[in-house]
């Protein structure tokens, strides 16, 4: 018996194995991706999360990537600079309420990575799992997801 919270043995060895698993893919799927750009990881996390909507606030962006506002604000600046996103029309306010969009030059410079990671995952997932057993580990995936969420929610 463990006490409350704590992981018995096993459980231990199953996180591990399951954090190490997805470190290794996550740096795999990276290796492969960072080969066919000049973009930083996060960068293209940018224009991917951009290139799915039509425009985003920069707090929306450092939200929804997870990477700081701070940080996002400064990569979208330069960004603007190098003709990957562009700033939406009707924009106004702070910086953090200027909204923005991908360009097609963003589009462009997307799209071998994300032809990069497509192979990647075929290669490295969808080779080893079933489609059928991989949508069972993002269903169950997303509901340790949604938890977690819901318990930050509360902050």
């Amino acid at each position: 018996m463990t006490e409350r919270g704590a992981l018995s043995p096993a459980q231990v060895k199953q996180w591990q194995d399951f954090v190490n698993a997805a470190w290794e893919l996550h740096h795999g799927i990276r290796r492969r991706t960072d080969e066919v750009t000049n973009l930083t990881h996060s960068e293209s996390r940018l224009l991917e999360t951009l290139a799915s909507a039509p425009r985003l606030r920069i707090s929306d962006l450092s939200e929804r990537t997870h990477i700081g506002m701070s940080t996002v604000s400064r990569q979208v600046a330069r960004m603007i600079g190098a003709g990957y996103i562009a700033v939406a029309d009707g924009t106004r306010g702070d910086a953090r309420q200027k909204w923005v969009c991908i360009t097609p030059e963003g589009r462009a410079a997307q799209a071998p990575i994300n032809e990069a990671r497509d192979q990647a995952v075929q290669e490295l997932v969808f080779s080893v799992l079933s489609e059928s057993e991989f949508g069972d580990f993002v269903d169950m995936f997303r509901r340790v997801g949604e938890k977690v969420a819901a318990d930050g929610a509360d902050d």
